[in-house]
């Protein structure tokens, strides 16, 4: 299709002897072109010029850099092709020219840990959000990998995928619809070469590996140079995941017991003495008892000078750390109400909705007086924690674990920025986490993480100064999308589409 805007460019031609009937038939022609354009013209969310210019914009380049204000940037395809300072900066005669004055552009976001499906999670969300890239960590293979490639190759809207295989388990998966049983270390070998044949871009390592299955897993992916994230399996200290060469620690892995003046053997015992594990099939009941008693020991044993030798490990290690605090939060605080009357619920099916509810959720319905108690004060250790490895030294990225309860694709991310400030982020740190930091952790800041030039146009407009109140984050005037501009109107459009679709189901 022949693109709405067109440039012609004349041409003189030297042969005297050119036909004046030529020369009507050539300009019929183009003019045919020209209403082709303007009669049958792209989706709105994908409309877009050959080359954008962004005038007077305030530009927070994610380097660490103090904003500029007053700035061009010029993306020519799917690339920054020019930046400096308005008047300095040659605009093409073809560029789509914004004017942004009073408005601030920042790289696009990254949610690190999320669950895609395509039930749960539309990407659209994701990109009206201005989420331009995500890792799942885990979901249904065949069909994330068939969205990464749609993704890529442009036929669907939504953020880049990054993305895991069936996740590496112990004997008894959690979610063995997804996951790959291990028992030996010679099974936890075959699971990374497999993944690898597969296509998945990391390994993600679970709960209920042993500890010589975790070690075999974490030696063979380094041999098959394919990095390994996830979970501190239960057999596993931090510090021994760490040196291990886990890449990421998701929901802050097993700090508490690893930063615990006992070791976790004594910790089992004396949980063992005060609740007694239950020998009853599928009886889920002394679950959270169990994990109010180990919480509460590992709270009352934590030790200060244990946690800053793990965190100086972390340090060494390149260990990087994706809390997931929104998620934490709303497991935690999910009784004080206001989660049930959020704005965002209008997105989430019914179904999904009643599943979220206390009385339905699995994570939510066991729990006893006790465990609320304590889960309370475990996310605001953690919150301490956080701020703690922060001031440490420690990288971090932002992650949501949407779809978990209360949790939103694309709007959580935003909570999440808010809560790393309250940590003790400040706003520049907090939005490295989302763009400069993922592109550091895959290896790819040369391309993208940061606004300069040369590098890819994955970028977020915004009505107010995200550095001054964190939460401006979420007032987005556009998102460029490998280069095609989507303003306010298409990300509405596509936000109402997924409503529609949500009261449908």
């Amino acid at each position: 299709m022949i693109p709405a805007r067109i440039s012609l460019t004349w041409v003189v031609y030297s042969n005297e002897h050119e036909s004046k009937s030529s020369m009507r038939i050539l300009c019929a022609l183009l003019l045919l072109f020209a209403l082709q354009g303007q009669l049958t013209p792209r989706p709105p969310q994908l409309a877009s010029a050959t080359v954008l210019a962004f005038r007077n914009v305030t530009v927070i380049d994610m380097t660490g850099a103090p904003p500029r204000r007053g700035m061009t940037v010029v993306i020519s395809r799917n690339r920054i092709t020019a930046l400096g300072t308005t008047g300095s900066v040659r605009i093409p005669q073809t560029a789509q020219v914004i004017d942004a004055q009073g408005k601030f552009l920042i790289p696009g976001l990254w949610d690190m840990h999320v669950h895609l499906s395509k039930e749960r999670t539309p990407l659209p969300m994701f990109i009206a959000n201005g989420i331009t890239g995500v890792r799942s960590m885990g979901g249904r293979p065949e069909e994330l990998y068939q969205w990464r490639e749609q993704v890529a190759s442009e036929k669907l809207v939504g953020p880049r995928i990054v993305t895991c295989g069936p996740v590496v388990d112990g004997p008894k998966p959690a979610n063995p619809d997804h996951a790959i049983a291990v028992v030996t270390e010679a099974e936890g070998r075959q699971a990374v070469r497999s993944l690898k044949r597969s296509g998945a871009d990391f390994v993600k390592v679970y709960d209920g590996l042993s500890r010589a299955a975790y070690l075999a897993v974490a030696d063979e992916a380094k041999k098959q140079n394919m990095p390994f994230a996830g979970h501190v399996p239960i057999a596993v200290t931090s510090f021994e995941a760490a040196d291990a060469g886990q890449r990421s620690f998701e929901h802050l892995g097993n700090i508490l017991r690893s930063s615990s003046t006992l070791e976790p053997e004594m910790i089992e015992q004396r949980v063992n003495a005060v609740v007694k594990p239950s020998n009853k099939p599928n009886d889920f009941t002394s679950i959270p008892v169990r994990i109010a008693a180990r919480t509460k020991i590992e709270l009352e044993t934590y030790s200060e000078r244990k946690a800053k030798q793990l965190f100086a490990r972390f340090v060494k290690n390149g260990t990087w750390q994706v809390p997931t605090l929104a998620t934490k939060r709303s497991l935690a605080l999910v009784d004080e109400g206001h989660f049930f009357d959020d704005a965002h619920m209008k997105y989430i099916p019914p179904s999904q909705r009643e599943e979220w509810k206390p009385e339905n959720n699995f994570f939510l319905k066991y729990r006893t007086p006790e465990f609320i108690e304590v889960r309370k004060k475990l996310y605001e250790k953690e919150l301490q924690l956080v701020g703690a490895m922060r001031r440490a030294g420690v990288s971090f990225m932002a992650g949501t674990d949407v779809p978990g309860a209360y949790t939103y694709p694309g709007f959580s991310l935003h909570d999440e920025l808010a809560l790393f400030v309250q940590a003790g982020f400040t706003p520049m740190e907090a939005l490295q986490s989302a763009t400069r930091n993922p592109a550091m952790f895959l290896g790819e800041l040369e391309s993208s993480g940061t606004i300069e030039r040369g590098k890819l146009a994955n970028l977020v407009l915004l009505d107010a100064d995200p550095l001054a109140d964190i939460s401006n984050t979420k007032r987005i005037d556009a998102v460029i999308l490998n280069g095609r501009y989507l303003p306010k109107e298409a990300l509405q459009k596509m936000l109402s589409e997924v409503e529609a679709a949500a009261s449908r189901s």
